[in-house]
């Protein structure tokens, strides 16, 4: 789980300088690198991190209301967040995108290092500025992002490409060397491009995917009942959330985890009670219980009965 950042009360006293009305430079206390702040615009607020600390405010000016988009992007190092109570991991070379109503989310850095840039724009106030801001607003509308809340580990967290990377590095070198205010949202605006570019091939790609998670899981459920599978094991291996893969297998196959792993246990379960000799115990182990009676209660809630009244109707049916 993230760990929240500390609030720090000396602030004030961690300012080194103010270079001019858009920038500010933070200087974090012993060595723990520099955050410099760049708000262009009464929509718009840029941070730049560099910094080797898990100590960092929250910064972020608060949207009072209308749509809002914030991005996070890890040039190098790593960093948690929290957003929409939900938390996540961000590593070098990824994106988190937020796009929302108000203002309900915050990102918690907690790594020992972190290189990268978070920016937060009031999207309906885009157009109130200038020309360069509308085209700006016109990115962000192209890239088709839906108005209810769209975070999750699977979805807007995703690899950026390497032409968004090289803008990148062009817009951090802008940033710590505080440039003119209209290079840097020149930057931002062919960045946003980049990006634009780089979901729609993550949405591409992830029917793919859902598909490839979807299959494994009933593979592996179908095939060896004994091991106790969970949607957690299957999220760690694809980097998505447990919600995600059972969402995805009941989306391909219509039932969900949980049941489906039920069903082959106790299909299993009965053919070993038809066609052997095996004690309820040694069935039990072999569809995955760890113990007799968790086998039994799942049984009697499955069909009713238990093994031992299921075998014995079995046994007299048979001899009838």
């Amino acid at each position: 789980m993230a760990v929240k950042p500390k609030k720090i009360s000396h602030l004030k006293e961690e300012m080194s300088n103010k270079i001019n009305n858009d920038h500010t430079v933070l200087k974090l206390k012993n060595g723990g690198g520099s955050i410099v702040i760049f708000d262009p615009h009464k929509s718009m607020q840029l941070h730049f991190y560099d910094i080797e600390s898990s100590d960092i405010p929250d910064l972020c000016r608060k949207a009072d209301s209308g749509r809002y988009l914030r991005v996070l992007l890890c040039r190098k190092g790593k960093c948690e967040f929290t957003v929409n109570g939900k938390t996540g991991k961000l590593a070098a070379g990824q994106i988190m995108m937020d796009y929302g109503v108000g203002d309900d989310g915050s990102f918690c850095f907690s790594s020992d290092s972190f290189y990268g840039i978070e920016i937060t724009m009031q999207v309906d106030t885009l157009v109130e500025e200038n020309n360069m801001l509308k085209m700006l607003r016109f990115v962000i509308e192209s890239m088709g992002l839906p108005e209810e809340e769209i975070f999750d580990s699977d979805g807007y967290v995703y690899n950026y490409s390497d032409s968004t990377r090289n803008t990148l590095d062009k817009l951090l070198t802008a940033g710590f060397e505080q440039k003119a205010g209209l290079v840097t949202v020149a930057l931002i605006i062919e960045l946003g491009h980049g990006l634009g570019n780089d979901l729609k091939a993550h949405q591409l790609s992830a029917p793919d995917k859902a598909k490839v998670i979807a299959d494994d899981v009933y593979r592996c459920l179908t095939d060896d009942c004994g091991t106790k599978y969970t949607a957690s094991l299957f999220a760690e291996k694809y980097d998505v959330s447990d919600s995600m893969v059972r969402k995805h297998f009941k989306t391909h196959y219509g039932i969900g985890f949980k049941e489906y792993q039920t069903k082959v246990r106790m299909e299993k379960a009965v053919s070993l009670l038809d066609d052997t000799d095996m004690n309820i115990g040694d069935v039990a182990e072999e569809v995955g219980y760890s113990s007799q009676t968790k086998f039994s209660n799942a049984f009697t809630r499955y069909f009713g009965q238990t093994p031992f009244q299921y075998r014995k109707n079995k046994s007299d049916a048979d001899d009838e």
